[in-house]
Order: structure tokens, then C-alpha cells, then sequence
């Protein structure tokens, strides 16, 4: 989930976009170390806490159709600002951890926290459960045939929501949420993570030395490229907006009818 009203990656882009960040960020202070506070009061405070009452009571949000499904272990949502024609959140649930970085809470090689790797290996298997899930309503959605070759899962490097969530998206980044530059890099550039990456990546990542401001770069500067053709678009969103709704098209093609 990202703000309202803020916004299949090549192996190259992520070279483009460290080389380009790497020569103009000043360091700062490594940020991934101690638990993420409660935010001060006003309205970007309540956005950032907005997950934590789906954390503690994921009942009460069943009957609207937020929450798919939930267990003592996680609870799994619809993000409210779909980037994609499916895009879903798993919330874990552990008190201990749900304020934590994503890398304090999922990186057994950077994080200090006790049982950090049995958490992740945890998680993965709620991750496999939930892409299946995904997969469901993709094929729901379009009478087609998908694995999960057709989603991402991971988390963003500079989150902008307090409670520690998974994102759980299809490729296609089809959707009217999908509103500028800064929405399609954090799923497009190195600002996304992939939940297989946390298990092996460490303190020597650029993302987690450098910190959030080194992150939110990553999304802000990095040039527009296509998911599907590497076209670079520079900064021409709308460009890129008609350019996807093109490319989705041809990928719902390559599927199977179900």
C-alpha cells in the first residue's frame, strides 16, 4: 500500500540505478537497526497506522471483503491502492516484530532480533499459500491461466506504512491506481525487494547503508522502464501509462484461456 496521492526488472535497471545513486547520494546514518517508533500525531500519522487495527482485529474487516483470509500467524488484504490487477498485502502478526523495519524483521544477515531466520522461513511458507491466492483471483479476473511466474513479492525498502506487510502483486502494473513515476519505480527498481532476496542480502547492501533517503531516491530518479520491454521512457509517465495498458493486453494474450 502506498499514499494517496504520492506514487520483472531487468538486471540492468538495477545496475542503471545504483550506478546513477551511488555516485550522488551522500551517506547517512544506517536506519534499520531499532524498531520503527509510533508516529506523531496528524493525518500522515493515521495513514502510516492505518494497517495496525487489520493487525489486531482482522474480523472486523472480513464482512467489507478487506480481509481475504487470517490466522494467528498473519492476516492477508487487499491493498486499498492496487498498483496492479492484483495486488494483495500479508500483515504478520507477531507483536514483536509488526513495528520493525522489513530488514530487522526479515533478514536473518542484518537483522539483531533473536529468530529472525525461523521467522522468515515461517513466513515463506505464508507467502506460498498466498500466492496461490493471488493466482486465484488473477485467473478470476481474466480467464487465464497464471503461476506465479506472473506475480512479485517483496517489500519496499523505505516503506510507507508502519505495520511490517508483504506485498504479494501481478507483473502487469495495470490499474487506475497507478498514478505517476513514483508508484511504478517502487515496484520497478531496486526500491522493491524480493522476499527471496531477505533471506541472503546484508549489511553491505547499499539500501540498508545508506538508508530511506538513499531508498526514496532509487524511486524518484530512476528512469521509467517497461516491465515487459526495457523501453525506457525517462520521465514520460503518461507515456509509459498508454505504453502498459498496450503490453497487458499481449500478456493476458500469452495465456492460456481457462
Amino acid at each position: 500500500m502506498t499514499e494517496p496521492n504520492s506514487s520483472g526488472m531487468s538486471s540492468g535497471v538495477k545496475r542503471n540505478a545504483f550506478s546513477v545513486l551511488m555516485a550522488s547520494a551522500k551517506k547517512s546514518k544506517p536506519s534499520y537497526v531499532e524498531p520503527t517508533s509510533d508516529s506523531a500525531p496528524g493525518s500522515h500519522a493515521s495513514f502510516r497506522d492505518a494497517l495496525a487495527p487489520l493487525v489486531q482485529n482482522p474480523e472486523n474487516a472480513v464482512k467489507s471483503g478487506e480481509v481475504i483470509k487470517y490466522t494467528n500467524d498473519y492476516v492477508l488484504i487487499r491493498d486499498k491502492f492496487p498498483k496492479a490487477s492484483v495486488h494483495l498485502l500479508i500483515l504478520p502478526r507477531d507483536p514483536t516484530r509488526t513495528k520493525l523495519h522489513p530488514f530487522q524483521a526479515l533478514c536473518p544477515h542484518v537483522s539483531k532480533v533473536i529468530g529472525t531466520e525461523e521467522f522468515y522461513d515461517q513466513m515463506s511458507k505464508v507467502v506460498r499459500d498466498c500466492e496461490e491466492v493471488a493466482i486465484n483471483q488473477l485467473e478470476q479476473q481474466h480467464r487465464r491461466k497464471f503461476t506465479t511466474e506472473d506475480l512479485k513479492v517483496g517489500i519496499h525498502s523505505a516503506p510507507s506504512m508502519s505495520n511490517l506487510h508483504i506485498h504479494v502483486i501481478s507483473v502487469d502494473n495495470y490499474s487506475e491506481k497507478l498514478k505517476n513515476k513514483k508508484h511504478y519505480n517502487t515496484f520497478n527498481t531496486p526500491f522493491f525487494v524480493s522476499f527471496d532476496e531477505l533471506r541472503s542480502i546484508t549489511s553491505d547492501d547499499e539500501r540498508i547503508k545508506n538508508g530511506p533517503v538513499y531508498c526514496a531516491r532509487i524511486a524518484n530518479t530512476s528512469d521509467l522502464i517497461c516491465w515487459r520491454c526495457d523501453k525506457n521512457f525517462e520521465n514520460q509517465f503518461k507515456k509509459l501509462k498508454d505504453h502498459l495498458e498496450e503490453e497487458f493486453k499481449l500478456w493476458k494474450k500469452e495465456k492460456a484461456v481457462t
